[in-house]
């Protein structure tokens, strides 16, 4: 007879990464608190948290920080100069050309060769390579440096810088490509002499769901991007510990949706290696702590079937009435729905009756599911159960009968047919036996 099943479950095992038995021994454990050192990052400078965030050791981070130094402050000198000619003109600082020239400061100090997946701002800083996190941060830090209103902006898979003008107009800045000051707009190169020697232009993207994130929100993405590569890793527990200290730091609804997935591919990886009780506890400890965010609450009461599932799938056949109990608790607790409830009652009495079976034959297994039937009339399950134990008894009877005819042992299976015809009355194959054997008693 089957075990328990909860169709759910499917959908969870479908979930599984590479490593899931080994890394679920350390989630179990994990602490659901950020690092001392992300909640200090509020206090800290952008550079020092995107540095923390990008896992620098910190010999590169002092590297890094050198680095940087002569850049901010040749960024500071250009927004110096732009102040000083519109002094001169009698106008305001041109904004405009003053955010161009930081783009192509930053990518010709710093960015050599964009990697989607190098997201790290020392090795944006040192190395040369960069993706559209990193530059953005980059970009950021020094046009705020230059005095700039700048800030970040997100779509479902990219990042970038905006910047608002004097007049309030927004530029958006794509970091990744040094033409990509105000995309849409044509740029002109020009040689010594003034003349135009040739155009670059960089296409506008058409953002649906662009959305402006604060300063702490962009730095936090390198964290974010980090997380999503240890998970690739199969490596849950870092991927965890990386998006907690995102959302320390980030503190909006982004994060925490963010740190809600983390928790539930964690949970599934728990609930991978059947350690079900335990990704039961992970969860609770995290709606504890973050409240129930994402699809987290649907995945604890999947989490709490499974744990069901699992004691009763150890008690049904040795203590069917301890097994019905908790089922009955269960749903009256409103963790199970009622064709749920129908569905353990039905896989209970099918474990109990066939260790009844084994013990005591077809017959007894046949009457414990008539006893249960009773006790639940019209369960569809049931009545399957019932008829099949029959069906199988009135098969054995029919066989053990045939083998003593055959062999001409009359008295026997005479016997035979009595006991079973004495329990079912008019059966219709043990009827026919029972004609067969007065037929070859006749003389």
């Amino acid at each position: 007879m089957k075990g328990i099943h909860i169709a759910a479950m499917a959908a969870l095992l479908g979930l599984a990464q590479p490593g899931a038995q080994a890394q679920a021994v350390r989630l179990a454990d994990e602490s659901m608190e950020p690092s001392a050192a992300a909640l200090a990052l509020p206090s800290r400078s952008l550079v020092d948290a995107a540095l923390f965030f990008s896992g620098t050791r910190p010999e590169r981070a002092d590297a890094s920080v050198k680095a940087l130094e002569p850049a901010l402050a040749e960024a500071r000198g250009l927004a110096a100069e732009s102040e000083r000619r519109a002094a001169i003109r009698g106008e305001a600082p041109d904004s405009y050309a003053l955010g161009e020239a930081i783009l192509e400061l930053a990518h010709r100090r710093f960015f050599r060769r964009y990697e989607e997946l190098t997201t790290s701002l020392d090795q944006a800083l040192l190395d040369g390579r960069y993706n559209c996190v990193s530059s953005s941060v980059v970009y950021l830090i020094l046009a705020q440096a230059a005095g700039l209103e700048a800030f970040g902006i997100t779509t479902k898979d990219h990042s970038f810088v905006a910047l608002r003008l004097a007049d309030g107009r927004l530029v958006d800045v794509e970091t990744t490509n040094k033409h990509g000051f105000d995309p849409g707009s044509k740029k002109e190169f020009l040689d010594s002499f003034g003349r135009i020697t040739g155009y670059a232009y960089v296409p506008p993207s058409d953002y649906a769901r662009r959305e402006a994130v604060s300063d702490r929100h962009l730095v936090g993405l390198i964290a974010l991007n980090r997380a999503t590569l240890a998970e690739r890793r199969g490596d849950q527990a870092a991927a965890l510990r990386l998006a907690l200290d995102a959302h320390a730091y980030m503190d909006d609804a982004l994060s925490l949706s963010y740190l809600a997935d983390r928790a539930h591919n964690a949970a599934a990886q728990l609930l991978n290696g059947r350690r079900f009780a335990e990704a039961r506890d992970f969860i609770e400890r995290f709606i504890g702590r973050y409240g129930p965010a994402g699809d987290l609450p649907s995945l604890l009461s999947q989490a709490r079937l499974a744990v069901l599932a699992d004691e009763v799938n150890a008690s049904a056949a040795v203590d069917p009435k301890s097994a019905l109990a908790e089922v009955a608790s269960a749903r009256a607790e409103g963790l199970l729905s009622a064709g749920e409830y129908d569905e353990f009652v039905v896989a209970i009495h099918e474990r109990a009756a066939d260790a009844a079976r084994r013990s005591g034959g077809w017959l007894a297994g046949w009457r414990y599911a008539a006893g249960a039937l009773a006790v639940h009339p019209g369960l569809a399950g049931l009545v399957r159960l019932e008829a099949g134990y029959k069906s199988n008894w009135v098969a054995d009877t029919h066989n053990r009968f045939a083998a003593a005819f055959n062999a001409r042992r009359y008295d026997e299976a005479s016997r035979i047919l009595s006991e079973g015809l004495a329990i079912a009355p008019g059966e219709r194959l043990l009827m026919d036996d029972l004609k067969a054997l007065e037929a070859a008693r006749r003389p």
